[in-house]
C-alpha cells in the first residue's frame, strides 16, 4: 500500500458500530483504522478491549455516503456539481461528512447550500 492512497472501507465493530474510513499503513507491514471518539463512545469501546470487527471494501463513489440534501442540490446546480466533481477527494469527503453529521434536515440543507457557495467562491478546491 506504500505510495498509494489509503483504501476506503466500511467497518462494523461488535455488530453495531458502523462507519466508513480508510485503512492506513502503520509501518512494518501493518495497518490501522482510526475510530473517532464519538464512535468509541457509541460502542462503549475502551482501550485494551477485545472486539470483533468486520471490514469490507467501500464501493461508494466518494468514500462516504452522499447525503440526499447535497445530492439534490448538486442535481440542480450544474456549476456546483462540476466544482464538486473536480474537488480533491479529501475535500469531497469532508463536505459530505460535515453535511451528513447534522441531525436535522434543515441544518443539512443549510450546510449543503453553504458548502456549494464556498465551492463557487473558490474557498474549497
Amino acid at each position: 500500500m506504500e505510495g498509494r492512497k489509503p483504501a476506503r472501507v466500511r467497518c462494523v465493530i461488535n455488530g453495531h458500530v458502523n462507519f466508513q474510513c480508510a485503512v492506513r499503513p502503520k509501518g512494518g507491514g501493518g495497518f490501522y483504522i482510526n475510530v473517532a471518539t464519538a464512535l468509541r463512545q457509541e460502542g462503549k469501546l475502551v482501550l485494551g478491549q477485545k472486539l470483533h470487527a468486520t471490514v469490507r471494501r467501500d464501493d461508494s463513489e466518494y468514500g462516504r455516503d452522499m447525503p440526499e440534501e447535497l445530492q439534490e442540490l448538486l442535481g440542480q446546480d450544474k456549476e456546483a456539481k462540476r466544482l464538486f466533481e473536480n474537488a480533491k477527494p479529501v475535500n469531497q469527503r469532508a463536505m459530505i461528512h460535515y453535511i451528513a453529521s447534522a441531525k436535522s434536515i434543515q441544518v443539512r440543507i443549510d450546510r449543503a447550500i453553504m458548502m456549494t457557495d464556498r465551492l463557487k467562491n473558490g474557498r474549497i478546491s
